[in-house]
């Protein structure tokens, strides 16, 4: 799990700085894209994996135990969605990575805003707790674990669905399914550090067109924003910038 946050670590920072710098687009984060799927994902075998982390926390305290690590791995990434928004699942995840590739195959992809992601996702993070205090049993269906290279037949079928989906949904684990993806969501709602808008943007609409989750927009949180880079590449006049919020 440690390389695994190491490495989430160097490429958030290295992420962090090119967009400080206006200089990541929708190409970077393809890179970003590649770079995590074969080294967070298929070298590190997944890493870091919240989902699992999740589990064995919500378990391990309805057991009456401590479980430190997965404790300190939540914690950890939930201080990084605080500081930098979601900068760790946009670029660090290697399940987001994956669905972020597969997003590009397909320009048009079904709305899902009119079904309320946020409380279908909020609702599977109370069922994936409770099932957690019931039955490790989920565990065996984290597609996560895909990235063992184990072939687990329950964790591959989920991990190809996501990937199936995400042709026509853009990232449908992250804004439907994943327990981390909620509590993310909302350290990022205060996040420090974000995308925001300049005073002097002329308020086109170019970046909500083009933006997957219809995210900058006047007087968005921008906590489902995960710096696809899109908006950056369709902005004619670099009115979107990263840095500190309110500035």
């Amino acid at each position: 799990m440690f390389l695994g946050l190491a490495y989430a670590l160097i490429i958030m920072a290295i992420m962090a700085v090119l967009l400080a710098k206006g200089r990541m687009g929708r190409k970077g984060a393809i890179a970003a894209a590649v770079l995590t799927v074969m080294i967070g994902g298929l070298l590190l075998g997944g890493v870091p994996d919240p989902v699992t982390q999740f589990h064995q926390a919500v378990r391990g305290l309805s057991l009456g135990q401590v479980p430190v690590q997965p404790l300190l791995g939540l914690a950890l990434l939930t201080a990084l969605a605080l500081a930098t928004g979601r900068l760790f699942c946009g670029h660090a995840c290697p399940l987001g990575a994956a669905q972020e590739l597969m997003s590009h195959a397909t320009k048009r992809k079904v709305n899902i805003d009119r079904y309320h992601p946020r409380l279908i996702r909020a609702a599977f993070t109370v069922m994936l707790a409770v099932m957690a205090v019931a039955t490790p049993v989920f565990l065996s269906v984290n597609p996560f674990r895909f990235y063992d290279l184990r072939f687990v037949l329950g964790a591959s079928t989920m991990f190809l669905i996501v990937l199936a989906a995400s042709v026509l949904v853009y990232r449908p684990w992250c804004r439907l399914l994943c327990p981390f993806g909620a509590i993310s969501e909302l350290a990022s709602r205060r996040s420090a550090l974000g995308l925001h808008r300049r005073a002097d943007c002329t308020d086109c609409g170019r970046c909500v067109r083009v933006c997957p989750t219809s995210q900058p927009v006047p007087g968005s949180s921008m906590s489902e924003c995960y710096l696809c880079g899109r908006c950056l590449d369709a902005c004619r006049k670099d009115c979107l910038v990263f840095g500190q919020r309110g500035r």
